[in-house]
């Protein structure tokens, strides 16, 4: 139907005065997946014989499988991350994620699930759903900022039971006892312990006991959530030497009772809890030191944060002469050592410093946690011949913290060095991992320095298999030198189907599933006892699908792990 002049008209300001309402109506900085009605609603000119028409397209429902809080200029892995996957995969993989102490792993972990992606077809139609199959991931990788903005991002009205208790817990988690209790009185979770807490949040004490005397006479009663509750009505609570492993409802109730944690709860803490304990000032700062280095491990609180931590804390005469005694043992002597190398005025004393403490952190496997601390401290020195003793370790260092561009100047002083020279060749070998280069020195693979043969060769088929990953060229002759003895390293169990759809997924560029494959195919076991092969298939399928800086940093974290 031809359309009139007025009626154009007319029609034009209907459309910008419909945009100018839902622009009004959407936060000014609306992330990554967001929609306003302005984006469903469209009056669209379309030239016809000469005549302007115009089209409306009805507003279609967000689909919340789809969420995401990611997108390809905010970190996400692409709005096609599932296309040409099967929905059968994605069901049965994604509950297998592992949770592992890979940063590098993490991070790819983290961008999975949090990306804005069309779902596989179909996977909706049964349950869990994609939603809730990402957020008890992200729970249990500790990703706990992330799942928050995941879930506020859902449309209102998309609930299920398992959601629903994700999201309690992330709020607990939070600090935001209101609005757990609010989602659990909402949602009428079937758990009684969650009903005493907020009846004892709320004031309720009687009714809290009376549910408390109950849960008391249970064989099965959770003793450390009865502690926290007494407190929180009230009763002192005992001295706490050894804990359960801690629950979010356990964190949650500990800091509404105002329970400092002991140190030893730190290690049998979910990552989820981490950043929860860093942040709540009741527990002692040893103790928030300890959760901040485990969280900065596992890429869940910044760098910045641990370093601020460190700084807070304060030393008379006796606790300094004590902290220095522990040197790198102690969350104190590692902040002295932080503190004190930068108070040395000569350049060569501080690189020196630096390098023991690497050295030492090395030995209690904390070498890239480390890196990361110093690696400003670093940045600050000149790679002039008179640090070449220190050169090596510091390269080493920059490579391991993510500044690998600027660890050739340190290499370059190694090298130069007699003395240094030696210690330079596997760091330049970690160099040729992180980034690519013209480099066309043959590959060296380093001396076994003590190490059972077992072990060295193993960390020589971890090394090449890595170099081949990242597109290096190796020779027959060091492959054949990297064979293990059978009679002492046991084969590898297979993973075929694995290695076969991360192939073939990596062939087709289906992103989301190539970086599903890899990850669970590398498993949480370690990247110290990962399968060389599949640490070549992970680099090499990452690199694949255009994704080369996530399998150079995975390909560096590895060979650390593995000793070069």
């Amino acid at each position: 139907m031809t359309i009139s002049r007025a009626d154009r008209l007319r029609a034009l300001i209907l459309a910008l005065s419909l945009s100018a309402t839902a622009a009004a109506a959407q936060p000014s900085d609306s992330g990554p997946g967001s929609a306003s009605l302005a984006d469903d609603i469209i009056y669209a000119p379309r030239q016809s014989d000469g005549e302007a028409r115009f089209e409306v397209r009805e507003l279609s429902a967000p689909d919340p499988e789809s969420v995401g809080i990611l997108d390809d200029r905010h970190g996400g892995l692409g709005s096609a991350l599932w296309g040409g996957t099967n929905a059968a995969t994605v069901r049965r993989l994604l509950p297998r994620l592992p949770v592992t102490e890979s940063r590098a792993a993490r991070a790819l972990s983290r961008r999975l699930l949090l990306t804005a992606a069309a779902a596989p077809d179909k996977l909706g139609t049964e349950s869990p759903s994609l939603l809730d199959l990402r957020a008890e991931r992200l729970a249990a990788l500790g990703e706990t900022e992330g799942l928050a903005a995941l879930l506020k991002a859902v449309p209102a009205g998309v609930v299920s039971p398992a959601l629903s208790r994700v999201k309690v817990e992330s709020l607990l988690l939070s600090g935001d006892d209101k609005g757990a209790c609010a989602e659990i009185a909402a949602r009428g979770l079937d758990d009684s312990r969650f009903k005493v807490f907020c009846a004892l949040s709320g004031g309720k004490v009687l009714e809290a006991n009376m549910a408390l005397d109950l849960m008391r006479d249970r064989k099965d009663s959770d003793a450390t959530f009865i502690i926290a509750a007494d407190a929180m009505a009230g009763t002192p609570p005992p001295k706490l030497d050894k804990l359960t492993a801690l629950t979010p409802l356990h964190v949650a109730a500990f800091r509404a009772a105002k329970i400092a944690l002991p140190p030893d709860a730190v290690p049998t803490l979910a990552p989820g809890a981490l950043a929860a304990i860093v942040a709540n000032p009741l527990n002692a700062l040893e103790v928030r030191l300890l959760a901040a280095e485990r969280a900065e491990a596992l890429g869940l609180v910044d760098t910045d944060t641990l370093r601020r931590l460190y700084a807070e804390l304060t030393f008379n005469a006796a606790e300094a002469q004590l902290a220095q005694s522990q040197g790198d043992r102690t969350p104190r002597g590692r902040a002295l050592l932080l503190r004190s190398i930068p108070a040395e005025p000569s350049p060569a004393a501080r690189a020196g410093l630096i390098a023991r403490v690497l050295a030492t952190a090395t030995e209690r496997g904390a070498f890239a946690a480390t890196a990361r601390l110093y690696a400003p401290m670093i940045a600050d020195l000149a790679p002039t011949p008179d640090l070449a003793p220190s050169a090596s370790p510091l390269a080493r260092a920059l490579i391991a913290a993510g500044r690998a561009e600027t660890a050739g100047g340190w290499l370059a002083v190694a090298k130069s060095d007699p003395e240094a020279a030696k210690a330079a060749k596997p760091v330049a070998l970690l160099a040729r991992l992180a980034r690519p280069s013209s480099e066309s020195a043959p590959i060296e693979l380093p001396p076994a320095d003590g190490l059972a043969p077992d072990a060295a060769s193993r960390r020589a088929e971890v090394l090449l298999s890595l170099l081949s990953g990242v597109g290096e060229k190796v020779p027959p002759a060091l492959w054949l030198a990297s064979l293990r003895d059978p009679a002492v390293a046991p084969a590898l169990v297979p993973r075929p189907a694995l290695r076969a759809m991360a192939r073939a997924a990596a062939e087709d560029v289906r992103t989301g599933e190539t970086v599903l494959l890899t990850l669970v195919g590398l498993g949480d076991s370690g990247l110290d006892r990962a399968d060389p092969e599949m640490l070549n298939r992970a680099v090499t399928h990452l690199r694949m699908v255009g994704l080369e800086r996530e399998a150079r940093a995975l390909a560096v974290e590895a060979a650390l792990a593995n000793g070069l």
